[in-house]
C-alpha cells in the first residue's frame, strides 16, 4: 500500500527524535507491511551511516540469534536490529525475536496486531 510506505519516513524520523535507544513497536496492518517496513527502516538507518544503531548486544549473540532463526527475511532483518512479528511466523523464530525486543537487545519491532 502506497500510503502505508509513505509513513515510513516520519516513522524512522519519530524513532530518532524520541527514542534514539530505547524499544519501539510499530504497528502495521498486514504481514506483507511487516516485511516493507522493516526493509525501508533499516534503508533509512543505513543512509544514515550507522546501519547497526538499532543491535544492542554482541556480534557473537547476534550471529546465535540469527542462526537460531529461519525465516532468511527475518535474518536479514534481525541483523540491523529490527524484528519483524506476524502470525504467518513459525513459532521458533516467534520466540527468538520476542526474546530479543523483551530483553532490548535489538530496538525495533514491526508487527501486526497479532501481537497485542
Amino acid at each position: 500500500c502506497p500510503r502505508m510506505a509513505l509513513m515510513n519516513k516520519p516513522t524512522y524520523a519519530a524513532i530518532r527524535t524520541y527514542s534514539p535507544s530505547k524499544p519501539v513497536l510499530v504497528f502495521v496492518s498486514s504481514r506483507r507491511q511487516t516485511r516493507l517496513t522493516a526493509i525501508d527502516l533499516v534503508a533509512y538507518c543505513t543512509s544514515d551511516g550507522d546501519p547497526h544503531k538499532f543491535v544492542h548486544m554482541t556480534q557473537e549473540e547476534l550471529d546465535g540469534a540469527i542462526n537460531a532463526v529461519k525465516d532468511e527475511n527475518l535474518k536479514h532483518m534481525l541483523s540491523f536490529g529490527v524484528g519483524l512479528h506476524h502470525a504467518g511466523m513459525l513459532s521458533g523464530d516467534r520466540k527468538v525475536v520476542e526474546e530479543l525486543f523483551v530483553e532490548q537487545k535489538i530496538q525495533v519491532l514491526v508487527a501486526t496486531s497479532t501481537l497485542a
